[in-house]
């Protein structure tokens, strides 16, 4: 904030008070990709900070990658004297004393997976109160709340936009007709409900596209879940032309559902995963018709979380995108090669090819 020559000391203790300073804009609603990102050392500050990630369950690949990416980060800040991972293990009372808990503590920068849903609303608000900078992560674009006040700001894949470009794909590869599922993740999650939606808002101009069941079928984006499931949906439906997912390594527990049942398997679109690739490039010839469209897994969203929440600790401006675009990642409908499935045998089967922001060997490290 700048002043003019003239001011008093005592006006200048007014409008620096903190009544009166307005926060550094951490742009809550920037829409951008990830050429956008800076590192975490242009927000670190001097000051000693305490930082947490709070999530509502850690059972899945995917949840272990983006705890690592956290832990990682905020490794880059020497005044981060610590960086705390608390798991409510599937409970949302659990989530909502996690984040209360963690500001009465003290922390300054609170991370979290809203998997309780917008009734972790309240103890966000309560915690930035209290002091504490809170970043909610991957609750999508409609999150309820107001940024600057509620939490800092909704990190988060714009999970319309992805549903609505696999929806697309998947219109443009059925010709406009055709029966669709889709698997989601954890009862009400708001992730799968925004993928949902925007492919739902693209079928509704397509009459030819059937959803075979009436919304996401659940599975806790848990494998032998995803089996269990698509197993049962065999069974029910004689044909099924597209799966849609947003879990690429829970995909494989329904993929395999289809090679028990000795059916070929059909379109796919999902988020992508280093065993699907490997996968799809070991079984495409027997299955031509199992075309894949992915989008990033998204990991290092966490990153961004806790670069935003940072800077807002330290009351310096983070311009990068709050709101990202994802980047497909395969479409082997395409002809441009850089869209083919890439399989690494140096990566563990539940890494992500798109997970930019790590080595191998740190990669490797999650799993061992």
């Amino acid at each position: 904030m700048s002043f003019r020559k003239f001011a008093t000391a005592g006006l200048l203790g007014l409008l620096t008070s903190g009544a009166a300073h307005a926060a550094a804009d951490q742009h809550p609603k920037k829409v951008g990709g990830i050429e956008e990102f800076h590192p975490i050392t242009d927000f670190c500050g001097d000051k000693p900070m305490r930082v947490a990630y709070s999530t509502g369950s850690s059972t899945d690949p995917w949840r272990l990658i983006s705890r690592a990416e956290f832990e990682l980060e905020a490794a880059k800040c020497d005044n981060i004297k610590e960086a705390r991972y608390v798991d409510a293990q599937g409970s949302v009372e659990q989530q909502i004393s996690d984040i209360t808990g963690l500001a009465a503590q003290g922390f300054d920068v609170i991370v979290v997976r809203p998997d309780g849903g917008e009734a972790l609303l309240r103890a966000m608000s309560q915690a930035m109160k209290r002091g504490a900078k809170v970043v909610p992560f991957y609750g999508g674009t409609s999150w309820p709340g107001t940024p600057g006040k509620d939490y800092v700001g909704m990190v988060t894949a714009d999970q319309n936009i992805e549903g609505k470009m696999a929806a697309e794909w998947i219109v443009e590869q059925l010709g406009g007709e055709g029966n669709v599922v889709m698997l989601g993740g954890a009862p009400g999650a708001v992730s799968t409900r925004n993928t949902y939606n925007g492919a739902m808002e693209v079928f509704a101009k397509h009459p030819g596209i059937k959803m075979l069941e009436d919304g996401p079928v659940t599975t806790n984006w848990d494998r032998a879940e995803y089996q269990k499931v698509m197993t049962s949906l065999l069974a029910k439906h004689d044909k099924i032309d597209a799966v849609m997912s947003d879990y690429g390594i829970g995909s494989m527990g329904a993929i395999r559902a289809y090679e028990i049942a000795g059916e070929k398997l059909p379109l796919w679109t999902t988020r992508d995963g280093n065993e699907l690739a490997c996968y799809w490039q070991e079984n495409h010839d027997a299955n031509p018709d199992f075309e894949l469209f992915t989008t990033s897994a998204g990991t290092w969203l966490t990153r961004l979380a806790l670069r935003k929440g940072v800077a807002a600790a330290n009351d310096v401006e983070n311009d990068e995108p709050t709101i990202i675009i994802d980047p497909v990642i395969d479409n082997t409908a395409s002809e441009d090669a850089k869209f083919n499935p890439v399989c690494d045998p140096e990566l563990p089967m539940g890494a992500h090819v798109s997970t930019f922001t790590m080595t191998k060997d740190e990669m490797r490290a999650i799993f061992e």
